[in-house]
């Protein structure tokens, strides 16, 4: 495995069990699994985040990937094709530990970000962060529902996390609410 990550890498993986001594058995079953790199962790209260059938997510509109963990985790990363990162030239390993910066064009064309990307990334981090906030439960819908709400309103992405933004998204999740019981 240290051959693959190192400490305080992220990865994605499905818990396949626990042992009597606290260990877990985690399993990659498939190429969506493994390092998350270019994006951001988030915590949330793990109550937020209700148990669905799908928990990865691929935002197309906005080229990201989302992660809601049942755990609370919540990742928020540029989205990155399947590719089967197990295979790795050990020798170009080895040389990445050891410098950690790209060093020839092609690596870093691989490891850069547009900003276009990075803003989308920091925008949708930002809507967890107020779902959080406001202890409104956070799920794909209502998480693309304010990124929409505050790219329609031209706001900057720190301008997100602004009181007039919270008390906006206040509002909006109310009205919602009392259309579905009058609905219901």
């Amino acid at each position: 495995m240290r051959s693959i990550f190192e400490e305080n890498d992220v990865i994605c993986a499905e818990v396949r069990g626990f042992q009597h001594d606290g260990s877990l058995h985690l399993q990659a079953r498939s190429q969506k699994y493994g390092k998350l790199e270019r994006g951001q962790l988030l915590t949330v209260p793990s109550y937020l985040v209700k148990r669905r059938k799908l928990h990865l997510h691929h935002i197309e509109q906005y080229r990201i990937d989302l992660i809601l963990g049942c755990n609370g985790f919540v990742w928020v990363g540029e989205h990155v094709g399947t590719k089967d990162d197990m295979v790795v030239d050990q020798s170009s390993k080895s040389n990445a530990k050891s410098t950690r910066y790209p060093t020839s064009l092609k690596e870093q064309e691989r490891s850069y970000t547009p900003l276009e990307t990075r803003q989308n990334i920091c925008r949708t981090a930002n809507a967890v962060r107020v779902l959080s906030t406001l202890g409104l439960s956070i799920n794909v819908e209502v998480i693309t529902e304010k990124v929409n709400l505050s790219s329609s309103l031209n706001l900057d992405t720190h301008e997100m996390l602004g009181l007039e933004f919270f008390v906006l998204v206040a509002e909006v999740e109310a009205a919602r609410r009392s259309l579905k019981k009058k609905k219901g």
